[in-house]
């Protein structure tokens, strides 16, 4: 399913529009309208891309961006004719557009290049999980201030090397494990010490944070900050469920922005490229 909205430039009779397009070119006769529809489209692909980087939708959730892959593939492309189209190229695009069903990532394990096999037989791999630091947006678990000035003080963990492994699925594949050289971490008794309800959920999923030096510039220091989770073969049923989600209607949400906004704009367009038509059959006479 696409999104489509429809501009017409030029005139307001479609006879008077029919023969001016048929003597002159459109840049000439209509520059103001080609202008409004131009920046109308780089402005829907801006606001498109603010979405996908978690500024608040109009019904007040927020898309939870984990890569910048999808923000990343939402391009603009303009056509011979004047027209514009917006895509978003995300495998995953037509998921956050339009909702999922429940899904158990313990499926993941049957195919993913990542799994290993215990000694037991079973698959299992790694979960990491980042949190964000106070008022950031688009991350599921934000930090309290108490365990920010906390985790802070943490000993770094750091990637020390990367070495690649046959796959478990595919020994023609090669996976890529990363060596770590750990740091401190924080533990349920640390969150406990900082007057935390260690029975909430929310808490429980700070347990065994980890600092990780981050991208860095010569004059700043940064940190990312991690847990750990086992996805295994053997984890209880439901312990793994992404629960069903409606979907975001994020492109929906430029495209009710684009109709709302567009007449008005095209008119004053229309208006100006009619008085710059008047003006110079003025100076001509």
């Amino acid at each position: 399913m696409r999104y489509e909205v429809s501009v017409s430039i030029g005139f307001p009779s479609p006879f008077e529009r029919a023969i001016a397009l048929a003597t002159h070119r459109p840049e000439a006769l209509f520059p103001n309208q080609l202008a409004a529809i131009r920046d109308l489209a780089v402005a829907a692909h801006r606001k498109w891309v603010g979405y996908a980087l978690g500024e608040p939708l109009p019904s007040g959730e927020r898309v939870q961006p984990r890569t910048g892959n999808y923000a990343r593939s939402i391009t603009l492309e303009a056509e011979a004719d004047h027209s514009y189209t917006l895509k978003a190229k995300a495998p995953y695009a037509a998921a956050l557009e339009w909702g999922r069903p429940a899904y158990d990532l313990r499926e993941v394990l049957k195919r993913s290049h990542q799994a290993r096999r215990a000694k037991a037989g079973h698959l299992y791999m790694h979960i990491p999980f980042r949190h964000g630091t106070p008022g950031a947006v688009g991350f599921a678990s934000v930090m309290p201030e108490e365990v920010y000035a906390r985790a802070r003080r943490v000993a770094q963990s750091r990637v020390v090397g990367v070495h690649h492994e046959p796959s478990v699925h595919d020994p023609s594949v090669f996976a890529r494990r990363f060596r770590y050289q750990w740091g401190d971490r924080l533990t349920l008794g640390d969150l406990e010490a900082l007057g935390l309800d260690t029975s909430d959920p929310q808490v429980q999923r700070l347990a065994g944070l980890y600092r990780f030096e981050a991208a860095s510039t010569p004059n700043e220091s940064r940190s990312a900050y991690l847990t750990f989770r086992t996805l295994s073969e053997k984890s209880p049923p439901g312990s793994w469920v992404i629960p069903e989600h409606p979907g975001y209607r994020v492109a929906g949400a430029v495209y009710d922005w684009l109709r709302q906004v567009y007449p008005e704009v095209m008119r004053i367009a229309l208006e100006a490229d009619v008085n710059r038509l008047k003006a110079l059959a003025g100076g001509g006479a």
